[in-house]
């Protein structure tokens, strides 16, 4: 799963409290239980650790330390299928991995990886999941980052990310030129897609036509382990005034691991 669960203090009139918005968000996580979940604009370690208070099943990974709680991003791993080896933070910028307010200025933003192995079929490989700045700089440099620690690390990759950038941006572009593929394009009989008013289904900053307005990807490594066989996007309101818990919808996609 990848979803960008819009930030405490971002409230608009179209949608509820955050107070309100986190046990939306609690429901849809449970609703599914995906075994890896890329998790944006969670703002702090404790809304992280609220959000998964019951599911102790998963194993939780975000910059916490002595001088910040840095929650966007985070990854929710279930240790029952997966156990971590390693795991990282890069900031995303120019200087290496260590903090910085990006290639462009802008809020910092943070990349978070771990190396899984899987406990039933012993195959190792990357998660990694990101929320990258909307300034065309710093989507590129993050783009490209994320394909320098792919090269580093030398294993299949999964990366979810909220990236701001839809399919015909060059960040985008960057990602999926040589390395990776989209869950999304897979057979249209294996995608669920419970709507047809883009209102519902868009990110309606980059587009109000879908597919074309997507900025949040699920990704995978090609000619790897992975085959995706099942995407959706999830469209559920709530609440009494029927809202959406984010200005962002969750996606999920399913894979199965090859030899």
């Amino acid at each position: 799963m990848s979803f960008n669960t819009l930030c405490d203090f971002c409230t608009k009139d179209q949608y509820d409290s955050f107070e309100q918005r986190r046990e939306y968000i609690k429901e849809i996580i449970s609703n599914d239980l995906p075994d890896l979940i890329s998790l944006q604009e969670v703002r702090t370690g404790s809304q992280v650790e609220y959000l998964f208070k019951k599911l102790n099943q998963y194993q939780l990974l975000y910059k916490d330390s002595f001088f910040i709680s840095y929650a966007d991003a985070a990854l929710a791993i279930n240790k029952n299928t997966f156990k971590v080896i390693d795991s990282g933070f890069k900031w995303l910028g120019p200087n290496n991995g260590s903090f910085s307010f990006g290639w462009k200025l802008a809020l910092p933003r943070i990349l978070v990886w771990t190396k899984l192995k899987h406990k039933l079929s012993k195959k190792e490989f990357l998660f990694i999941g990101s929320h990258f700045d909307n300034r065309v700089e710093n989507m590129i440099g993050s783009a490209n980052l994320v394909n320098s620690l792919i090269d580093t690390k030398n294993l299949p990759v999964i990366f979810a990310a909220d990236t701001n950038a839809n399919i015909d941006f060059r960040g985008y572009k960057k990602l999926v030129s040589n390395k990776l593929l989209n869950s999304f394009n897979i057979d249209p009989n294996k995608r669920v897609i419970a709507s047809n008013d883009p209102k519902d289904l868009c990110y309606l900053r980059k587009g109000d036509e879908f597919p074309e307005c997507r900025v949040d990807h699920i990704l995978y490594s090609k000619d790897s382990i992975f085959e995706p066989i099942h995407w959706k996007i999830i469209t559920n309101r709530f609440g009494p005034k029927n809202n959406f818990p984010s200005d962002h919808r969750p996606i999920i996609a399913r894979f199965i691991l090859n030899d």
